[in-house]
């Protein structure tokens, strides 16, 4: 007969970590994500198409603290660019044309991350997070003039490339460009694995939610006239693949275990 009992030995270093890991670490992450502005109103007749897009999180700092070998607590800070690309329609639902929301944040989440245990392991995250914009700009651009409805109400926009908001701008400054908030909150969810190079260095690969509760624009209710739709409410919502490099310094008296054996 055949051993098949010692095929679980094989499994051993996997499962097996110091019963006393603990200890601050840093880290380094980048993220490459799918980024949307959510209009909290849908209503009926509305002239945009959302458009699948990608942006990048290049640079991240992660500070952190592991309390056991399963209990952590940590901070990023994450230079994030968000937004979206979204297809414009005119009132036979032919495409006219484009508007491009493009943010630059800071984000900063604050995460209580449960680990299992194991020299390859899963983490779960859940936290709250601060976003402190950087750069922003909403622009609206159509290859022809056309006619839309807006909110059941026809309207004609000539070709042509209309800056409807920057960070250059606040909005009170009489060029009728208008301004975004600075801040947003929002939470933050996540869920990976880590895999142990030494007792020390290892490397994280999550997935990350994170979806913000501010308008993105600093007045709740925005109606222009080279916009074929109005707005009372955008929201930041980015669903992202985060890689990252950390380094634990571990206080704990224990060894791993079966690492070194």
């Amino acid at each position: 007969m055949k051993k098949y009992y010692l095929l679980p030995l094989l499994f051993l270093p996997l499962l097996a970590q110091s019963q006393n890991i603990k200890g601050p670490y840093v880290g380094l992450t980048t993220q490459l994500q799918n980024t949307w502005v959510i209009n909290d109103e849908q209503y009926e007749n509305v002239n945009y198409r959302h458009n699948f897009t990608t942006k990048w999180a290049p640079i991240g700092g992660v500070l952190g603290y592991k309390f056991n070998e399963n209990h952590n607590l940590q901070i990023e800070a994450i230079r994030s660019h968000q937004g979206e690309t979204f297809d414009l329609h005119d009132i036979d639902d032919q495409k006219t044309g484009e508007k491009e929301v493009d943010l630059v944040y800071w984000n900063i989440p604050l995460l209580f991350k449960y680990t299992t245990t194991g020299t390859l392991r899963f983490n779960f995250q859940m936290g709250p997070q601060v976003s402190i914009l950087q750069e922003g700009r909403e622009e609206n651009r159509f290859t022809r003039t056309a006619n839309y409805l807006r909110d059941k109400e026809p309207i004609t926009i000539p070709q042509g490339t209309y800056l409807l908001a920057s960070t250059d701008h606040d909005g009170h400054d009489g060029s009728g460009i208008g301004g975004f908030n600075k801040y947003d909150l929002g939470l933050a969810l996540g869920a990976g694995v880590e895999y142990s190079f030494t007792d020390n260095l290892y490397l994280s690969a999550n997935v990350r939610y994170s979806y913000n509760f501010v308008d993105i624009r600093d007045k709740e209710y925005i109606r222009t006239n080279n916009d074929p739709d109005y707005y009372v409410l955008r929201q930041n919502m980015v669903i992202g693949v985060q890689l990252g490099i950390n380094y634990l310094f571990n206080t704990g008296d224990g060894e791993s275990s079966a690492r070194h054996q």
